[in-house]
């Protein structure tokens, strides 16, 4: 019986801690490879000598094979996520054995060769299914929560050592539950700086552009100054060629005249440079790539919205759509519509583009298809969390070969 549970405890949390960094179901494969790692993990407890702790190692060398199936997954990631998942629960496992201990004062409950030391693995593991559940139905983990459980574990363990004997398992559980938090804190502080470096690399884009559109815009008023102070002399050319009936001429002439301001009919002009910005680079680059970029603009002024988080949403989901469109192999029917809306005191951004049928989604996210390991995916949780702070979501759907993204935040 004890092995039994044993091995079911250590297949659930292999099982999890897969689903944790892949956010997708375990295929049978993978599912072989995870009994395999709890079998290992139960031959070390309950047959051998060793240590409790060569359980989690166990544990963790399963997981590893199993994300062969997943080429999306960052393994450095995955490696730091395993060995604090693992850290996570052997804490939390002594912590409740502990505790029942002394609700019940039977030390069966830290004795995991005992029947009544799986209870605290167990009750560790549903806490881990209703998390999971709750990712899977779209509810975000956060650091926070981390920090918090990691906080209250170390905390935990020092009130156990103040109130029972102290041995050596005890301390070694103090020194676990304080790497936990330092990596917890490492993992947090590492997101924070990506986040800001993805957003520094924004903002200095956006620099250059507005420099390259201000020089634009200078050069076209000065020439349309030029050709507004002899305008009496242009009306006066026209006027004759259109008298002479030299119609084609006169075209000509209105088109020579025209010529200043051509470049700036294709640009959109709403008002703040971050918008203006993010939507005309894509302009151009469209352009230039040879494929369909429709924009439908009604974008208000005066909004609360911060211009990083703005950055963040709008131009991860354009970064996602041309990603897309460029991976499309058809020569034609390559395009992509930007549609910002007020509807009362909430902006919607849409983004529709086509693709070729291929893509990752998880949960009803988006995932990146990348496998180089840079900022990948740091994009996407930077425009969900962006979108957040004004109670916004972000939406996305996939029907034969058009995918619509959809940003909504009040304001």
């Amino acid at each position: 019986m004890t092995i039994a549970s044993e091995f079911l405890t250590s297949l659930v949390r292999i099982i999890l801690c897969l689903f944790f960094i892949t956010r997708e179901k375990p295929n049978i494969k993978a599912l072989l490879i995870s009994a395999a790692g709890a079998a290992a993990s139960c031959v070390v407890l309950l047959f051998t000598d060793m240590p409790l702790l060569y359980v989690p190692l166990c544990e963790v060398v399963a997981v590893f094979p199993c994300l062969e199936f997943y080429r999306s997954t960052n393994r450095r990631n995955a490696l730091f996520f395993c060995i604090m998942y693992q850290i996570g629960i052997s804490l939390w496992s002594f912590i409740f054995g502990k505790a029942l201990a002394l609700i019940f004062n039977m030390n069966a409950f830290i004795d995991r060769s005992a029947l009544c030391g799986q209870l605290p693995l167990w009750i560790v593991n549903t806490v881990l299914v209703i998390a999971a559940v709750l990712m899977y139905k779209g509810r975000e983990i956060t650091i926070r929560a981390a920090s918090l459980a990691a906080v209250l574990g170390m905390f935990g363990v020092v009130a156990f050592s103040e109130n029972t004997a102290s041995d050596d398992m005890t301390f070694t559980y103090l020194i676990l539950s304080v790497i936990l938090l330092a990596g917890i804190m490492v993992h947090r502080l590492s997101k924070q700086y990506e986040t800001e470096k993805e957003l520094a690399e924004l903002k200095e884009q956006q620099a250059e552009l507005l420099e390259r559109d201000y020089n634009v815009l200078n050069k076209a008023y000065s020439e349309n100054a030029k050709t507004f102070h002899d305008m009496h002399n242009h009306i006066g050319a026209v006027r004759s060629l259109l008298t002479a009936k030299k119609y084609d001429k006169a075209i000509e002439y209105l088109d020579e005249l025209q010529k200043p301001v051509s470049g700036m009919t294709c640009a959109v002009w709403t008002g703040d440079e971050t918008v203006d910005y993010l939507i005309n680079s894509r302009i151009a680059a469209a352009e230039n790539e040879g494929f369909s970029f429709e924009t439908q603009i009604e974008f208000p002024k005066g909004t609360n919205i911060g211009r990083a988080d703005l950055c963040a949403v709008l131009g991860n989901l354009l970064d996602n759509a041309f990603d897309a469109v460029r991976k499309d192999d058809r020569t034609k029917n390559r395009r992509i519509s930007l549609t910002i809306r007020r509807i009362n005191r909430m902006l919607i951004i849409k983004v529709v583009n086509s693709f070729n049928g291929e893509i990752n989604l998880s949960g009803g996210k988006l995932k990146t298809t990348k496998t180089d390991g840079g900022l990948h995916g740091w994009g996407v949780e930077s425009a969900r969390t962006a979108a957040a702070k004004y109670d916004g979501t972000i939406t996305t759907t996939a029907e034969d070969d058009v995918f619509t993204a959809v940003a909504t935040l009040s304001f």
